[in-house]
């Protein structure tokens, strides 16, 4: 049985990690079906970016409904956490794969997209937590 945690207790890492790891999870696994939507469709690799784009949203999002659902409070908190280690992650792997792709406005794209994923995750988590 989970038990709620009252507005006292601190932020729980655990709650966050699970969201994380969640949402490596989701990314794998749209990844996967994107690669296969694109090699074996008429589907173009000019979708490729958007592909990326829905993939990295969709992952951050529902990481961040998992954190805040299973922390079932500071959902704003939890779903900026897993947003922000998610965006952190993904940085670190694209400068260490090819630096060259990250530019500015490409960065700044994804911190909106990360600000957007992690509050409306954290928001839908608490929503769904019945009372």
């Amino acid at each position: 049985m989970v038990e709620k945690i009252t507005s006292s207790e601190g932020f729980q890492t655990s709650f966050a990690l699970k969201g994380l790891l969640w949402a490596i999870l989701i990314t794998i696994i749209l990844g996967i079906i994107s690669a296969l939507l694109l090699q074996y469709t008429s589907l173009s690799e000019s979708l490729l970016s958007g592909f990326s784009s829905f993939v990295f949203f969709i992952s951050m999002f529902s990481g961040s409904i998992i954190a805040a659902h299973s922390a079932q409070g500071k959902g704003l908190l939890y779903g900026t956490a897993v947003s922000l280690s998610y965006f952190i992650l993904t940085l670190l792997g694209g400068l260490i794969l090819d630096s060259s792709l990250l530019t500015f406005t490409f960065i700044l794209k994804r911190c909106g997209l990360t600000a957007c994923s992690g509050l409306l995750g954290g928001i839908i988590g608490i929503g769904l937590v019945t009372k």
